[in-house]
């Protein structure tokens, strides 16, 4: 790492000027007399979070007074950080906020664009504002289109189109008639191998009860949405890229990662990786290896998730009981012929639904070769043997020690609390993430055609 020193020229002049000696003030004002509401008596705050703190650091604010508010920022760090500028109006009982970049010796301007939903922008003088400050008929155009959309949505009464969040249809826990699932084939098992399992499976956390929009649309509905992801693209994600691909100033494209949540981490890294050799030292602690380090563990859970694919054997693991002795996974499935994997928490709604739909299959496949074993994620190993012995659970309760921060669950790349998987007795995945309704299909068809 070379500290303080950057490979471009103008990455060069730009810190040589935010280090310049000397104290210095950031102003930041607003004139709200000609709205209808004034946000008379608001409180203005803007804050940044601090990693090497870990807290927020409030560096300025003050009231809304005859319709206006001005004052200094707190802030005379050499290199501008992503910041929040939160307006709280007691007479509404509401808040409103917005990102920022600050800097020293900036000015910063709220307009308000929208009184009666409260939103507004901020207008920067600072070397760096063109990170944050968009275009304002851009910005007006998003607020129209979110009203519509908003309009079309409260306009339209359709109850019956919606769709219920957890627990779903499926995982309810009382079964009704249904037709079956693709998991119900009866196939050739005593002459098929593990390899011939491989396939495509749904996670459950990309099913459509999780999906964003968890309404069916109409058309105009439909086509307000695709213009604001158009908008969202062109000024967000697009913005990003230019900047990152052709600037040559190290802090620009720090502010620019830090300020936007519209790549993905597999475009981040090596971004990051490059600024942690052109940045200085004090700034990579603190703004850089954190993030990095954070990215690179969520693309090896990623991978590790991705690894466990249907027709591959399951890594050998330790159970850990509740006497606290170590039972192998192994050892369950040389003695089964379907072992049902279920990662839960105390807090996973769909888990414990789906433990009630769990308990008549394992009373009826049981005798015939299933076991199930859950292993709970809960980090505090008292609270997990509380809530076991709630349910009392009539098969395997394990825990996972750690919880998502231990060995288990970085083997498997977990991220989520609801997961599962259906194994035979060497360990081969057989299914994923299956619902109740389709382990049942699939318990029928591997262990009911074979009583």
């Amino acid at each position: 790492m070379k500290s303080g020193l950057f490979p471009a020229f103008v990455g060069v002049i730009c810190l040589a000027l935010l280090t310049a000696c000397g104290s210095s003030k950031s102003v930041i004002t607003g004139d709200f007399t000609e709205v209808e509401h004034k946000f008379e008596g608001a409180k203005v705050e803007v804050s940044y979070f601090s990693r090497s703190l870990e807290q927020n650091v409030v560096i300025g604010s003050g009231p809304v007074e005859d319709g206006s508010f001005e004052f200094s920022l707190a802030f005379n760090e050499e290199v501008p950080r992503p910041a929040f500028i939160t307006i709280n109006d007691p007479d509404r009982r509401r808040s409103s906020g917005r990102s920022m970049i600050v800097e020293k010796d900036a000015r910063y301007t709220v307009k308000v664009l929208d009184d009666e939903n409260m939103w507004f922008r901020v207008e920067s003088d600072g070397t760096y504002a063109h990170i944050f400050v968009r275009p304002i008929e851009d910005e007006l155009k998003q607020q129209e289109l979110r009203r519509e959309l908003r309009n079309l949505i409260e306009q339209k009464e359709e109850p019956d189109i919606r769709i219920t969040l957890p627990p779903n249809d499926q995982d309810s826990p009382v079964e009704t008639a249904r037709e079956p699932s693709v998991h119900a084939v009866i196939l050739d098992w005593n002459n098929m191998g593990c390899a011939d399992y491989a396939g495509e499976f749904k996670l459950f956390w990309d099913r459509e009860p999780f999906a964003a929009n968890t309404r069916a649309e109409s058309e105009e509905i439909e086509e307000v949405r695709r213009q604001l992801d158009e908008l969202y693209e062109r000024l967000y994600t697009t913005k990003t890229r230019e900047i990152l691909e052709q600037s040559s100033d190290p802090i620009e494209r720090l502010l620019t990662l830090e300020f936007t949540y519209h790549l993905e981490p597999e475009e981040r890294i090596p971004i990051l990786e490059q600024l942690s050799s052109e940045l200085p030292d004090y700034i990579v602690e603190e703004r850089v290896r954190p993030r990095l380090e954070w990215m690179r563990e969520n693309r090896e859970l990623r991978q590790n998730n991705e690894a466990r694919k249907l027709g591959t054997f399951v890594p050998s693991i330790d159970l850990t009981m509740k006497d606290q002795s170590t039972v192998p996974l192994s050892s369950i499935l040389q003695d089964n012929q379907v072992v049902l994997l279920e990662f839960w928490d105390n807090y996973c709604g769909q888990c414990l639904s789906a433990f009630q739909r769990y308990r008549s299959l394992y009373a009826d496949y049981e005798k015939l070769g299933l076991e199930v074993v859950s292993i709970s994620l809960e980090g505090i190993r008292s609270d997990w043997i509380t809530k076991s012995e709630e349910l009392n659970l009539p098969w395997i309760d394990t825990f996972a020690p750690d919880g998502f921060d231990g060995d288990i669950s970085n083997t498997f790349g977990l991220q989520f609390p609801r997961a599962n998987y259906v194994l035979d007795t060497d360990g081969c995945i057989l299914k994923r993430d299956l619902t109740p309704d389709e382990l049942r299909d699939f318990l029928g068809a591997r262990l009911g055609s074979n009583p």
